[in-house]
């Protein structure tokens, strides 16, 4: 039930990807003295939300989503985070101590509609909205090298579309052909587990 959040930097400016980690990320920005520009959520489900008002509010940066995404992090249902402890055994076979809490994080500052291009310290971002897995799940491709992916792409991992608001057919006529259009030797940097290049990943 981990999953990663992902540091750009360039000439001490960072942009965040997800907010699934704190203490970490808090720690390295102050002691490199860095100043973080953006926070880019992937998606609305909570474990990769759980700590995005803790760090809007340590780092006081904007959130930038899409506008699905960002009504969808305003409901418990939606970012799924009223079920998370019975996510947690399904994926782990273990019963949490206790219930962990529903949650729900302020909309982002920044929305787009299906799509969003921005330059950032002379590198290009491109965020798409690419249904399926959720129907707010973005896929970002920074300068052609690399795809932060969410939810897709995991490695030896099927793609999920079966949680509340996923979708096979999004998945299949969106999707799908996105993500396969992406060349080989790309470096993928899922929500999950480690980075690999494209086309060395185990199918």
């Amino acid at each position: 039930m981990d999953s990663n959040s992902y540091l750009l930097e360039e000439e001490g400016h960072v942009i965040i990807i997800d907010g699934s980690s704190c203490e970490q990320v808090l720690k390295t920005v102050s002691n490199r003295e860095w100043t973080v520009d953006l926070l880019i959520l992937t998606h609305e489900h909570f474990d990769h939300i759980w700590f995005l008002e803790e760090l809007r509010e340590k780092l006081g940066m904007p959130v930038v989503a899409c506008s699905l995404c960002s009504e969808r992090i305003q409901d418990i249902r939606a970012n799924l985070s009223n079920v998370s402890d019975l996510l947690y055994y399904f994926k782990t076979g273990i019963v949490r101590e206790g219930k962990s809490p529903s949650f729900t994080c302020r909309p982002a500052d920044i929305t787009f509609e299906d799509s969003y291009e921005m330059d950032w310290q002379g590198h290009h971002l491109r965020m798409e909205r690419l249904p399926g897995h959720s129907p707010a799940s973005t896929v970002i491709w920074l300068d052609g090298t690399h795809v932060f992916s969410g939810d897709y792409l995991i490695q030896e991992e099927k793609e999920i579309t079966r949680l509340k608001g996923g979708s096979d057919e999004d998945y299949e006529t969106i999707a799908r052909p996105a993500l396969e259009r992406i060349p080989d030797g790309t470096c993928i940097c899922p929500g999950h587990g480690p980075m690999y290049e494209k086309g060395q990943q185990n199918e």
